[in-house]
C-alpha cells in the first residue's frame, strides 16, 4: 500500500454511488453513557457507567484534481440520502455509517487552490438489528398524554395518606414548595401568560384547601371519613399541576428553550427534595407529589417538542411549496434534521435522570411502588415522542455551511445556493445567517454561511 492509499477513504452511499477521497484530521470518539449526580451538601459526584454509546468519525474529506468542485457537490448530495451507507478507511477499517451532524464546505482559493473540502461526521450504526419505530401522529400522542395524566392523578389521590395534622402541614408544604418552583420556571418560559398565571394561582389556592371541607376546616377523622370529598380535592390539586405544566410546552416558542426550561425545572425539583422528611407517611408524600411532577414535566416536555418539531417541518414543506413573498417566519426559525435528534436524545436522557432518581428513592427508603400504571403510561408517553420525532426528522432538511471563498454580492449568492432570487429566498438567506445592513451589498470573504438543503 502506498502513501496516497493510505491517505485514500472510500463512501459508498445508499445508493450505490462511491467517493474516494484525501482525509486529514480523522478522529474516532466514542461516547460513554454516564449519569453524574452532584449533591450540594456532599463533595465529588456520583457516577453510574450505563455502557457504551454511538462512535462517530469527524472526518475533513478532501476532493482535488480537475473536477474536484462537481465531485464534492456529488459528494454532498450523496450525504442527504437516508439509509445506511458504507465507510472504508485505512485506519479503521470499513464501518456501516450514517451522515450526522452539519455538512460543511469549503474552498479556499488562496492556500489549497484546486481543491474542496467537506466536513462531515460519520456515526457508526447497528444495521444487523434495525430499529423500528412505532408510527404516532400528533393527535395520538395528545391523547397518549391524556391518557398519562389522568392515570397520574388518580395515582396521587391514592398515595395520599394523612393520619395527623404535621403530615397534612408536611405534604401542603411540599406541595407549596413545588408550586413555587413551577411558577418561577414556567412564568419564565412564557411571561405574562394570562391562562398559565389562572391556573397556578388555582394550584396554589387548591393545595391550600386540600384538607379543608366547603365549608370550614375539618378534624383529620372527619377528613378520613369523608372519603369522596377527599379524593377529589387531591385529584382536582393533581390536575392542575399537570395542567400548568403542560400549558407552557405546547404554547409556540422556541422549542430549545422550552427543552432548556423543563430540564432545569426537573433539576430543581429533585434537588429540593433529595432529603427525606421524617417518618414513613411523609415519605410516601413526598414521593408521591414528586413523582407528579418529575413525570408531568417530562411528559408535558416531551409531547409539546414532539408536536412543535412535527408542526415546524409542516410549516417549512408549506412555505417551500407557496414561497409566500415577505412571510418567511416560524416559531422555531428552520428546524434542523440534526437539531431534532439531539432533542430527542435530551429527552431521553432526562427520562434516564428520573428513572434513577425513583429507583434511589424507592430503594433508599424500602417501600414497594406498587402501582405502576402512571409509570408505564408515562414511558409510553416519552417513547411515541421520540418517536414521532425521530419520523420527522427524516423530512427535516439538513443543515449546509460554506465559508466564502472571495467577496459575494447577496443576490448572486442566493442564486448559487437556492438556485432563486426570489425575495422568499433572500429573506431565508438573511434571517438564517442574522445578516446586517452592511452585508446586503458585499458579504465578505472568509464568512460562514449556512443554508438548508
Amino acid at each position: 500500500m502506498d502513501d496516497r492509499e493510505l491517505l485514500e477513504a472510500r463512501y459508498t452511499a445508499p445508493s450505490g454511488k462511491e467517493f474516494v477521497f484525501l482525509w486529514e484530521k480523522l478522529s474516532k470518539t466514542i461516547e460513554l453513557k454516564t449519569g453524574v449526580f452532584v449533591f450540594p451538601d456532599k463533595d465529588g459526584a456520583h457516577v453510574q457507567h450505563q455502557g457504551g454509546g454511538p462512535v462517530s468519525f469527524p472526518m475533513t474529506c478532501i476532493f482535488n484534481g480537475a473536477n474536484h468542485a462537481r465531485s464534492a457537490d456529488d459528494f454532498e448530495e450523496a450525504l442527504h440520502e437516508r439509509d445506511v451507507a458504507e465507510l472504508q478507511h485505512p485506519v479503521y477499517g470499513i464501518r456501516k455509517v450514517i451522515p450526522t451532524g452539519n455538512i460543511s464546505r469549503d474552498n479556499n482559493l488562496i492556500e489549497r487552490i484546486n481543491e474542496s473540502i467537506v466536513t462531515i461526521t460519520f456515526t457508526e450504526t447497528l444495521p444487523s438489528d434495525p430499529l423500528i419505530l412505532e408510527a404516532v401522529t400528533a393527535d395520538e400522542l395528545v391523547l397518549i398524554l391524556e391518557d398519562f395524566e389522568n392515570a397520574a392523578a388518580y395515582e396521587f389521590a391514592d398515595n395520599i395518606i394523612v393520619e395527623n395534622i404535621s403530615e397534612q402541614l408536611e405534604i401542603q408544604s411540599s406541595l407549596n414548595v413545588q408550586a413555587d418552583i413551577l411558577t418561577d420556571n414556567l412564568l419564565t418560559l412564557v411571561p405574562d401568560d394570562p391562562e398559565l398565571t389562572v391556573t397556578i394561582n388555582e394550584l396554589k389556592n387548591s393545595i391550600d384547601t386540600m384538607f379543608e371541607s366547603a365549608n370550614e376546616r375539618e378534624s383529620i377523622g372527619a377528613l378520613l371519613r369523608s372519603g369522596e370529598s377527599a379524593v377529589q380535592k387531591r385529584l382536582n390539586t393533581a390536575r392542575l399541576a399537570l395542567n400548568a405544566m403542560r400549558q407552557p410546552s405546547q404554547r409556540i416558542i422556541n422549542v430549545l428553550e422550552k427543552v432548556r426550561g423543563y430540564s432545569l425545572l426537573i433539576a430543581q425539583i429533585r434537588n429540593q427534595f433529595r432529603n427525606d422528611p421524617f417518618g414513613l407517611n411523609n415519605i410516601r408524600n413526598v414521593f408521591a407529589s414528586t413523582r407528579l411532577t418529575l413525570s408531568g414535566a417530562i411528559a408535558s416536555i416531551a409531547t409539546g417538542s414532539a408536536l412543535s418539531i412535527a408542526q415546524n417541518a409542516t410549516n417549512n414543506a408549506q412555505e417551500e411549496n407557496t414561497r409566500s413573498r415577505g412571510n418567511f417566519s416560524t416559531a422555531d426559525g428552520v428546524m434542523s434534521r440534526e437539531a431534532a435528534v439531539a432533542i430527542a436524545v435530551q429527552l431521553n436522557t432526562l427520562l434516564s435522570t428520573i428513572q434513577n432518581h425513583e429507583d434511589t428513592k424507592i430503594e433508599q427508603n424500602n417501600f414497594i411502588d406498587s402501582n405502576a400504571t402512571a409509570y408505564y403510561k408515562m414511558i409510553k408517553v416519552i417513547h411515541y415522542s421520540i418517536n414521532l420525532i425521530f419520523i420527522v426528522a427524516l423530512s427535516l432538511p439538513m443543515k449546509k455551511i460554506i465559508k466564502l471563498d472571495r467577496d459575494r454580492n447577496i443576490i448572486e449568492l442566493c442564486a448559487e445556493i437556492y438556485g432563486s432570487v426570489d425575495n422568499f429566498f433572500i429573506d431565508k438567506l438573511i434571517v438564517e445567517n442574522y445578516l446586517s445592513i452592511d452585508d446586503m451589498e458585499i458579504i465578505p470573504m472568509g464568512r460562514e454561511v449556512s443554508y438548508y438543503v
